[in-house]
């Protein structure tokens, strides 16, 4: 059967509000995708692009962030040097009294075993020895820094010649104090660092205050 068009003279008139109404609702669609196209170019509320659209915005870290980054891992670098250069020392064996200058006084410290040398160590875990070596003992060093901290830090460490959890805890406490790396660890810069209590041979007294003559 053929399709019958009929004529535009037998189409019923239309007023100008009703041709207003046909030609919105024939332009909507339109509208709608176009806006719909537009949005999928920009990108969507805090920088980031909506689904479909360019590559992701890339947050650039600002140099302050990134200088203080460096600091830090500088800074731990540096620490874990010095715990690994303590570490490395010999283990203090025995203590004497090292003189300070000539007045008499001296100072009972760590040191290393048929030695006078007072560069050594001792750290968490020497109970009472380290390794496989028995030359000397550091039950006596470690006495004599258990006795000094008590005193001169106003600590309550039971001196039994163990570097146990608690004597590393009043170790990093003390470093802390005074500025060096907390790691736990007595070597030559927590010695040098930290007050002792001295005391005569000849009148065989103890002083009353304690300082850093190193």
């Amino acid at each position: 059967m053929a399709l019958r068009i009929p004529s535009l003279r037998s189409l019923p008139k239309l007023t100008s509000r009703k041709t207003a109404v046909i030609v919105v609702i024939l332009l909507s669609p339109i509208a709608v995708a176009g806006l719909a196209a537009k949005g999928q170019d920009q990108p969507a509320s805090g920088g980031a692009p909506a689904p479909g659209g360019g590559a992701p915005a890339v947050q650039v870290q600002p140099a302050e962030d990134a200088a203080a980054s460096d600091v830090r891992t500088e800074a731990e670098v540096q620490a874990e040097a010095e715990a690994q250069a303590a570490a490395a020392l010999v283990q203090c064996r025995t203590a004497r009294l090292i003189p300070v200058g000539r007045t008499g006084w001296g100072v009972p410290m760590p040191s290393v075993w048929q030695s006078t040398s007072t560069n050594c160590n001792l750290m968490y875990g020497d109970n009472p020895n380290r390794g496989s070596a028995r030359s000397g003992d550091p039950d006596t060093a470690i006495r004599t820094l258990q006795r000094n901290l008590n005193y001169c830090y106003g600590y309550r460490l039971t001196v039994d010649g163990v570097y146990g959890s608690n004597t590393r805890a009043v170790v990093k406490a003390v470093q802390k104090r005074h500025k060096l790396t907390a790691d736990g660890i007595y070597g030559p810069k927590t010695r040098s660092a930290i007050n002792w209590r001295l005391f005569s041979s000849k009148t065989n007294t103890w002083s009353k205050a304690c300082s850093s003559p190193l």
